[in-house]
């Protein structure tokens, strides 16, 4: 195992290289330069001081080089300074990370625990209307647009019942002490939570019931059953793990949608985290912060695939890594 996730961690390298590679192609390929609103806004900054900054920060040097000057500084630790929000990037990034992972893996504990209720009694009560129910609940998860179902959240919660905030993080007055904090904070996430979660927590339920029927036909549960055990003992004990596989392929690529759909429910909500810096970034043409998103994004799709495949050998003992 330990050498199969060196293996897999070597791996990660070039694509991390290409990853890079590509973002830094798009994102200098944008009209715009990111001196061009310090020349628009501040009637002090000259055509000389906006050519000198050109050369100081080697915006006239080709891509390539520029590429190569960026990699050095990140080799180094350097992630940049951001134009945009005069502070380093790395206190920049890092507190958004945080706020990212606590919705994304909320969503994500959410939505499995769901789809798992729900895909066991859909299997077990085949054919029932709940069965048809959550045919339908799966229908609805796929046609909702996160931006439209977001901003129905809004509309309701927010703007007609006024149960929940509409935007944000944290409330400006809330009281001191640990527990109020966490209970003003849930508030504000209840809604980017749900939006975040629904999609993938209905698929996810299908692929539980189907997976889980196949399972249940299978010869050695029958045995089990005519030993005496429970159906809750065979369902639960024996056949729920080995229906897990096509459930974690799911979860693993899943992880893409759930941080670029970050990006979308983050700025829908306000929400201060790395999908809605990154659209501030890129609409403010804030490079270096674009491009140090983009990585830690790809870094953490790269250790989700990678954690769904070591699960494998842990759900099915047949698997080797061998």
């Amino acid at each position: 195992m330990t050498k199969y996730i060196l293996h897999r961690f070597m791996q990660m390298i070039p694509l991390i290289v290409l990853v890079s590679v590509l973002a830094f192609a798009l994102l200098t390929s944008m009209p715009g330069d990111p001196l061009d609103t310090m020349l628009e806004d501040n009637p002090d900054f000259t055509f000389e001081d906006y050519m000198r900054l050109r050369a100081i920060y080697g915006l006239d040097d080709p891509v390539h080089i520029r590429y190569f000057k960026w990699a050095g500084q990140l080799l180094q630790g350097n992630l940049g300074y951001s134009r945009q929000y005069k502070i380093p990037v790395q206190q920049l990034v890092l507190p958004r990370l945080q706020n990212t992972l606590i919705l994304s893996v909320s969503a994500l504990v959410i939505a499995l625990s769901v789809a798992l209720a729900l895909g066991i009694i859909s299997a077990v009560k085949q054919y029932s209307p709940f069965d048809y129910a959550s045919m339908a609940f799966a229908f609805i998860g796929f046609s909702l647009p996160n931006f439209w179902f977001g901003l129905m959240l809004i509309v309701l919660f927010s703007v007609n019942l006024h149960w929940l905030p509409p935007g944000g993080i944290m409330s400006s007055d809330v009281p001191e002490g640990t527990l109020n904090q966490v209970l003003d904070r849930g508030r504000y996430l209840i809604m980017p939570v749900v939006v975040t979660a629904f999609a993938e927590m209905a698929s996810w339920t299908r692929y539980t019931r189907n997976s889980l029927l196949d399972v249940l036909q299978l010869d050695y549960l029958r045995t089990a059953r005519s030993k005496g055990l429970t159906e809750q003992t065979v369902i639960v004990k024996h056949a729920l793990k080995n229906s897990l596989l096509p459930l974690i392929t799911a979860i693993g690529q899943s992880f893409n949608r759930f941080f670029s759909g970050a990006v979308i429910v983050e700025t829908v909500f306000s929400y201060p985290g790395m999908g809605k810096l990154l659209f501030d970034s890129v609409m403010g043409n804030d490079f270096v912060v674009s491009m140090a998103i983009l990585l830690f994004l790809a870094f953490i799709v790269m250790w989700g695939n990678l954690i769904a495949d070591v699960l494998y050998g842990w759900v099915d003992p047949r698997i080797r890594y061998d």
